[in-house]
């Protein structure tokens, strides 16, 4: 194949196409996920509702887990599109309108990996470091829901490219890569700052620790304008911090250190413990495709150490990875930010194959290659059987889409690991394109009409939407996710069903949700009260964030 060298004449629209091909799956027809994307999307309506930009809240709670950011981001994308009138009868955009800042920041980062990735091993390894970039299982999650972590990766990864210019400008034969690349990673780890607080200075801080180290000099250090770049970080940080800090009294900042950083460095937090070794073992799945040459990327870079390259991304990987295996709290997205150095060592090995071929046919890629292609059909039976392993009465019987796509993504995932074993780099870039993208479509599309029972929120809204019940005060009795609220307006009361009863006896509620584990408590304050209820539907369905089944019976009062 010789498309690839007509492709680096391109290499934005490249990837940009790439990365729409990709990411677009889902993006429309995904309903809002629990819990933490119906949560940021939810404490965002509430903003414009309230007028209040400063300060998130989820109904009558502080939204503190976070800084502000994300929230202006989404307020932002959300604005525009209930400016252009593509509200959903919920009264708000539907949850695309939030995912758009992420959207959009995945595409960044793989625009940024190549950069980083051109700047030190030319222009066709920078484009392949991109695209794998893109293609990753977990990037291609992450552009899909609406919170944080696609935007924090992207921040962290622009403020790696002007670290890296700067790491390459110490070379006195290359010329002083000017105060704009100091600007620039000032600017992004301002950004990283008010995404999530301390971990993009962290990411980027070790990295630097990391180089310092390697390089044993301090003076290259100079091109960063360190003093003058740490008070733009606090002009650009504090007066938010300020603010936030008068506005609820400093609660805000007692929240997020004491209630969710102190916890995740503690133990893990929300059951998301992890021993160490974790993230490890998950750069089998979360690294997909762009792990298929992931072993003799490694050992080629253990060669070369010495390299300007090699000890960047060392510094980038190795100090960073550290405290994240060392942290109790653990999340397969948690990594992300540090994915771009690997995806650079990966595509300078498949670059430098383009002239010796031999490099893919070496016996360690071709045990990586094996392993991939393993892990390739454990995806694709994931694929076809999730519908079926939801508990008994929630699934659904396999349909042929699904089936076909994950055949589809099976003999991609085959053609690439057959253009590697035979040593042709250029047919397994374009090949291991085309599996991350069918992949995605797979799931996202293919697989997810067959997984209705998961979307109890969504379903609930288009039954009261038939009814023409949405929009209406509703109490919810035994399903509480952020969801719901979402789907169903602020004003959404969530509680047991003596709650849900006395709501709708005092008219604070029209319509009630009751979870069958509820029913006697909610029937018994219903007839005590002198209520006399009309059932309206009911939903059936599974709460994934419980992993419990739920029946819903939705009851008005009669002749309401």
């Amino acid at each position: 194949m010789y498309f690839v060298p007509r492709i680096e004449k391109r290499p934005v629209l490249a990837l940009v196409l790439l990365c729409l091909a990709l990411y677009l799956p889902g993006l429309f027809t995904l309903p809002a996920l629990d819990r933490d994307e119906a949560r940021f999307a939810q404490a965002t309506v509430q903003m414009h509702e309230s007028g209040d930009y400063m300060v998130p809240h989820f109904q009558d709670d502080l939204r503190a887990k976070k800084p502000v950011a994300i929230y202006w981001m989404q307020a932002a994308t959300s604005g525009v599109a209930s400016a252009l009138g593509l509200e959903s009868a919920s009264g708000h955009p539907g949850i695309w309108a939030f995912r758009v800042p992420s959207f959009l920041a995945a595409i960044l980062l793989s625009l940024a990996t190549w950069r980083i990735g051109s700047a030190f091993y030319g222009n066709r390894a920078g484009l392949i470091a991109g695209a794998l970039m893109a293609t990753s299982v977990v990037l291609v999650a992450e552009a899909n829901i609406a919170k944080t972590d696609a935007a924090l990766a992207a921040s962290i990864a622009l403020a790696q490219l002007a670290l890296a210019r700067i790491w390459l400008a110490r070379d006195p034969r290359r010329l002083d890569p000017g105060i704009g690349n100091a600007l620039l990673f000032w600017v992004a780890l301002a950004v990283g700052v008010l995404l999530k607080g301390p971990i993009a200075p962290m990411v980027s801080g070790l990295t630097v620790l990391g180089l310092m180290a390697a390089s044993r000099s301090i003076s290259w250090l100079a091109l960063l304008r360190p003093v003058r770049g740490v008070i733009l970080l606090l002009v650009l940080t504090l007066p938010w911090a300020i603010i936030a800090w008068t506005q609820t009294g400093g609660a805000f900042f007692g929240e997020a250190v004491g209630g969710d950083l102190l916890p995740k460095l503690a133990g893990g937090q929300e059951r998301h413990g992890a021993p160490a070794g974790y993230y490890t073992l998950l750069l089998l799945l979360t690294f997909f495709p762009a792990n298929m040459l992931l072993l003799p990327a490694l050992a080629r870079a253990w060669t070369v150490r010495q390299s300007d390259a090699v000890m960047f991304c060392a510094s980038w990987i190795i100090p960073n990875w550290v405290i994240f295996e060392a942290v109790p709290t653990k999340l397969p997205h948690y990594i992300l930010p540090v994915y771009p150095a690997f995806a650079i060592l990966v595509a300078a090995v498949i670059a430098a194959a383009f002239d010796a071929p031999d490099m893919l046919r070496s016996r360690l890629a071709r045990i990586n290659v094996v392993v991939w292609c393993v892990l390739s059909l454990v995806l694709a039976a994931a694929v076809v059987a999730l519908p079926v392993l939801l508990p008994e009465g929630t699934g659904m019987e396999p349909g042929p889409w699904p089936v076909v796509g994950a055949g589809i993504f099976v003999a991609l995932a085959v053609r690439a690991a057959s253009y590697a074993w035979r040593g042709n780099p250029s047919g397994m870039v374009l090949a291991l394109a085309a599996t991350g993208v069918a992949f995605s479509w797979a799931l996202l599309e293919f697989a997810r009409p067959r997984v209705e029972p998961l979307w109890v929120a969504e379903r609930v809204a288009a039954t009261l939407e038939r009814e023409g019940l949405l929009g209406a005060d509703v109490a919810s009795a035994g399903f509480s996710e952020p969801s719901l609220v979402f789907a169903l307006g602020t004003n959404t009361r969530l509680g047991n069903g003596t709650d849900a009863a006395l709501a709708l006896a005092s008219g604070d509620a029209d319509v009630a949700l009751v979870e069958e584990r509820e029913a006697d408590l909610f029937e018994t304050a219903a007839m005590a009260a002198g209520l006399t209820l009309e059932p309206v539907g009911s939903v059936d369905g599974l709460n994934y964030s419980r992993g419990d089944r739920v029946r819903l019976v939705i009851y008005r009062r009669s002749g309401g």
